[in-house]
């Protein structure tokens, strides 16, 4: 009885502190995992149920939480609350989440969620407590998480841990995450769907607008005996659908507002989802009426809206419940084409707002389509950077990404930088990378090393192992693109990246039967690389790191490739590609061969691509000497689908 009326005490002391410390005072709070996420997750399923574990799981959440909020206070005008600096021995988690959940009740206007917060029971209860107060939720990069975002994240969390759980290990958490998602399910009002099927093309943007979505600016015309008569109009700085005496009137405005100083003509039947007539790209406001008139005369409704030219750098694409695809220079017709980059709803929204630098919110609820585009310039009757082109609701949509790489959207930014940027989305730790490419600002992720070095790296469009510029030290990066890639062709970015103190190098793929392939070297690992040394021996916790790395990924993506530098504190994460591969100890691919065609690997990686290329169809590669098989010059040759193995 003592110790539960001394642990009320506290409790009440606490919250009396805090009512007088930030009375009046709007408080940001920093929610991320502590005691469950991915970290106890994997470990779980390493099978590691131990104490020592837990405490390790503890130790490492609350230190990225402390950091984070460091570099938010650095960043941002606020007043910063993170939970991992409290700490009271005999308290229980229901302890201190009944605790935050009052200071959330009672300071917090807004929360910030780490990544991966929806695998974390205590940050799935305060996302709840949030919903139920009208506290605003964000990323921790500014997008909105709205309660449908919350569901969707905490629910397809749920359904990995059971689909994971072959001892049963998760199936708690799995129970208790059920839990916050019937207390959100309730706490969230049903929207009444509207059905926008038997609604004009013109009438659906206004419905849209309506709803507070961005549509490019616009102005309608219906033919009235023969001639426009002006139906609908969204323009910047104009009252929703005013009138314009003119037609002419009406066009000159829309031009007077377009980005890109011209506009186009879309035709329709009302109540026709096929469009009729469609005339791209007019700079001249008569030419316009003529087209207008013309179409009218035929009995034909007009769009003219602002040109929205989608070779801008931008992307166009479809969210639909849980699935976010997009690409560059597209429609959102699109996704259905070969080649969208496809990412679920929560970290794929995060990854676009680092690229493009705001917040990408597309707050919808969950059960519906919204197709979008995203641009680097301010756009449509809201003048910000993301339109929207259809939205309609839909109950039960069970789709789920299928993220792959290459795909259009990392080719446009560099296979390199994609793949960092993934890693650095799903929680691993890639060092501090600033982006410079052809097509984009510059944009930056990542976490700080403190090497005081900085490396420059090049990303093309596709992976060409070993092929292209890494090197110790600033350079120019134009001079970089200039020189090896003058054409335009071959590089998309340059990376500037925080250097890591190579206490050990090394790289990691999933060879056959699932088998888990660790090699590395002391120091950098530029030879092991580029296959002029041979791996070394590792220590076991170095080892260890790099596969807990490996473990986080799977858990996000499936089977990864990955190469790693470690500082004798931590792994870093350098390379990320998806996917497993063939290779056994003693073979690098598979496949008989009619004979055998001698490689020595000292000769270097240009000469082995100009042999692979040279290979006669049935002719397989024997090495004279051993290579790392995590090495370019295995890579190079599982590229190249070529029979090979290594000299007894």
């Amino acid at each position: 009885m003592n110790m539960e009326f001394r642990r009320k005490s506290l409790h009440a002391a606490i919250l009396e502190a805090w009512d007088c410390a930030f009375a009046g005072s709007p408080v940001a709070y920093l929610s991320g995992p502590i005691t469950t996420g991915l970290r106890q997750i994997e470990r779980l399923r390493a099978g590691d149920d131990s104490g020592e574990g837990k405490h390790a799981v503890i130790r490492e959440n609350s230190e990225a939480l402390v950091e984070m909020a460091k570099k938010l206070r650095a960043e941002r005008n606020d007043i910063i609350v993170e939970p991992a600096s409290l700490n009271v021995e005999e308290w229980s988690q229901a302890d201190y989440l009944n605790l935050w959940e009052l200071f959330i009740e009672r300071h917090v206007r807004l929360i910030l969620f780490m990544p991966d917060w929806e695998y974390s029971f205590g940050c799935a209860t305060e996302f709840a407590r949030a919903v139920e107060h009208d506290v605003r939720t964000e990323t921790v990069s500014g997008s909105l998480i709205t309660p449908d975002d919350g569901i969707a994240l905490i629910s397809a969390a749920c359904s990995e841990l059971r689909r994971d759980d072959a001892d049963g290990k998760l199936v708690q958490l799995a129970e208790n995450l059920d839990s916050v998602i019937h207390r959100l399910s309730r706490a969230v009002a049903p929207v009444p769907a509207r059905r926008r099927r038997e609604l004009r093309k013109d009438a659906s943007l206004d419905y849209l607008a309506e709803r507070g979505f961005n549509v490019a600016q616009f102005v309608s015309f219906a033919p009235l005996a023969g001639a426009p008569k002006q139906e609908y109009s969204r323009l910047s700085g104009h009252p929703r659908n005013r009138r314009f005496e003119t037609p002419r009137e009406a066009i000159e405005a829309v031009l007077a507002r377009s980005v890109d100083g011209t506009v186009n003509v879309r035709s329709f039947e009302p109540f026709n989802s096929q469009s009729r007539e469609f005339v791209y790209g007019i700079a001249d406001p008569r030419e316009a009426l003529a087209h207008v008139e013309r179409l009218a005369s035929e009995g034909l409704h007009t769009i003219v809206n602002e040109t929205v030219d989608i070779h801008d750098g931008g992307v166009s694409g479809v969210l639909m419940g849980n699935v976010l695809e997009f690409a560059p220079d597209a429609t959102p017709r699109c996704v259905e084409e070969p080649g969208t980059a496809s990412l679920p709803r929560g970290w794929g929204r995060e990854l676009l707002s680092t690229v493009y630098r705001f917040p990408v919110e597309l707050a919808v609820p969950l059960g519906s389509r919204l197709e979008f585009s995203l641009h680097p310039k301010p756009r449509g009757w809201k003048q910000t950077n993301i339109l929207v082109w259809e939205f309609e609701e839909h109950p039960h949509i069970e789709a789920q990404p299928e993220l792959t790489w290459p795909n259009i959207f990392s080719r446009m930014l560099g296979d390199k930088a994609f793949g960092l940027l993934v890693a650095h989305h799903i929680g691993l730790p890639v060092p501090m990378t600033t982006v410079i490419n052809r097509r984009v600002a510059p944009f930056s992720f990542g976490l700080t090393t403190a090497s005081g070095e900085t490396w420059i790296r090049t990303a093309p469009l596709e992976q060409v192992p070993g092929k292209f510029t890494t090197l110790r030290g600033w350079r120019d990066p134009y001079e970089i693109l200039h020189r090896e890639d003058p054409t335009h062709e071959a590089i998309a970015s340059v990376l500037s990246q925080e250097g890591v103190k190579p206490a050990y190098s090394g790289a990691l793929i999933v060879g056959a039967n699932g088998q888990i392939i660790v090699e590395g070297k002391r120091g950098e690992g530029e030879a092991l690389m580029q296959g002029s040394a041979l791996p070394e021996k590792i220590p076991s916790r170095i080892a260890a790191d790099v596969r807990a790395l490996f473990d986080h990924a799977h858990a996000a993506l499936g089977p990864v490739r990955l190469e790693w530098v470690h500082d004798g504190k931590r792994a870093w994460v350098v390379q990320l590609h998806k996917g497993a591969t063939e290779t056994s100890r003693t073979q690098i691919t598979s496949g008989d061969a009619s004979r055998w065609v001698a490689f020595d690997p000292s000769r270097g990686l240009e000469a082995l691509r100009v042999q692979l290329a040279e290979l006669p169809q049935d002719v397989g590669l024997l090495l004279k000497g051993r290579v790392g098989l995590t090495s370019h010059i295995a890579d190079v040759i599982r590229k190249a689908r070529v029979p090979a193995r290594m000299e007894a």
